[in-house]
């Protein structure tokens, strides 16, 4: 099943990178405001949108793309190939690897342009929820408490910045990985969000990379945590510890 999952995850990874392009470049009639600051973002947004505009027919070739493509096919794999290795179940292992194409996707466009998609979150929370009515092994209330959990641990700063440290989008993402993870289980994956997420702000801000007062992607270290704990402790429906 590992190398079968490993397999799926190329294919899968390239949809992935396909859809982080077309979801991570806002239209050019889009008049919804952005969650943060995205000013940064604008040379590399012209960029991707001339690339998500060509995807249906051909794939960007330039050096940059071939990094990203592989980047997001190679981490797809491995973790398809962990989820394998993790989740005797083959039904279990599934669910996983469509739980770490979510985060894998969300990172994506957060790191592309500070954007995380509701076209993804919302059936995401959708579908942990109902994986959590329906798994016989699933507690349903430690997921709906793991959700309100890890949402409002990350609503909290959203509020307190205006939505400029941190975006709705994150915090619809936090509570997809609490239904998911369960009460239980998402605790280290917020602490393990935290340090990280903390780390890398203090090195960009040290090192003089990111300004004060400039945005800093949030989704790559909510889905890292996610994903440790997920392939670490497991998730509403199996406890692997």
């Amino acid at each position: 099943m590992i190398l079968v999952l490993a397999a799926a995850g190329l294919a899968v990874g390239l949809a992935l990178d396909a859809l982080i392009v077309r979801l991570g470049v806002p239209p050019d009639d889009d008049e919804g405001e952005p969650a943060i600051d995205t000013a940064p973002a604008l040379d590399a947004l012209a960029v991707h949108r001339a690339e998500a505009g060509t995807l249906a027919v051909t794939f960007d070739t330039s050096a940059r793309a071939w990094l990203r493509r592989l980047a997001v096919v190679a981490t797809t794999a491995g973790l398809f190939a962990l989820a394998g290795w993790r989740f005797d179940d083959v039904g279990q292992a599934a669910i996983v690897a469509a739980y770490v194409s979510v985060l894998i996707v969300c990172a994506g466009t957060d790191l592309m342009a500070y954007r995380v998609p509701n076209v993804v979150t919302y059936p995401a929370i959708l579908g942990a929820a109902a994986v959590a009515i329906l798994l016989p092994d699933a507690n349903v209330w430690d997921a709906l408490a793991g959700g309100a959990l890890a949402g409002g641990v990350l609503l909290l700063p959203s509020i307190l910045t205006g939505g400029r440290g941190m975006g709705m989008g994150d915090v619809k993402l936090a509570i997809f990985v609490g239904l998911a993870l369960g009460f239980t289980h998402v605790s280290p994956a917020l602490l393990m969000m935290a340090l990280g997420g903390g780390a890398v702000a203090l090195f960009l801000l040290v090192t003089r990379i990111r300004k004060k007062g400039e945005p800093i992607p949030y989704a790559p270290f909510i889905s890292a945590g996610s994903i440790a704990a997920l392939l670490w402790q497991g998730a509403v429906f199996v406890d692997l510890t």
